[in-house]
């Protein structure tokens, strides 16, 4: 091990594998991120997200950027996801906040107006059904996002997806 000759050795064997995996899949697929934002995009136009919504104000803004704002949500995904952090366009970003907020925000006074936000251990039988009725009305970013990738994510034998170009080009 470290000599010149096993590096080579390693060298040749990692070169060798990059020739494999090129035969097994020889058109070359955008990042993830490019998909992942293809993705939104395309969940993003559907009816019930894509507005026109009013901008976000600046106590909106920062409602959203304190953890812990959106009470649990159930998203009906059939497929449990991993966290996975994606580089995305800033505009993108903002137009998928900023619909999350728009669609979810009713449903969000009437939690509010109701008292239902928070840990509550004396919260009723009746008033947990309630929470989490509305609650799974809720359109938070995730949501959205797995929504995105259940539906909207490239399927592995169309060619096309090679052929798309970057994220903005759809």
């Amino acid at each position: 091990m470290d000599t010149p000759p096993w590096e080579r050795a390693v060298a040749r064997l990692r070169r060798q594998a990059r020739m494999e995996a090129a035969q097994v899949r020889p058109v070359r697929w955008p990042a993830l991120d490019v998909l992942m934002e293809r993705a939104l995009k395309e969940r993003l136009q559907l009816p019930d997200l894509a507005g026109p919504w009013l901008p976000l104000t600046a106590g909106e803004r920062t409602r959203l950027s304190l953890s812990g704002r959106w009470p649990a949500c159930l998203s009906g995904c059939e497929h449990g996801t991993a966290e996975r952090a994606f580089t995305l366009d800033e505009k993108v970003v903002l137009q998928l906040r900023t619909a999350a907020w728009r669609v979810s925000e009713p449903v969000l006074k009437e939690l509010e107006e109701k008292n239902l936000i928070g840990p509550q251990a004396d919260l009723s039988e009746e008033g947990r059904e309630e929470r989490d009725r509305l609650a799974a009305k809720l359109y938070p970013s995730s949501r959205i996002a797995r929504e995105a990738v259940e539906d909207h994510w490239p399927d592995p034998q169309d060619d096309q997806v090679a052929d798309a170009g970057a994220a903005g080009e759809m």
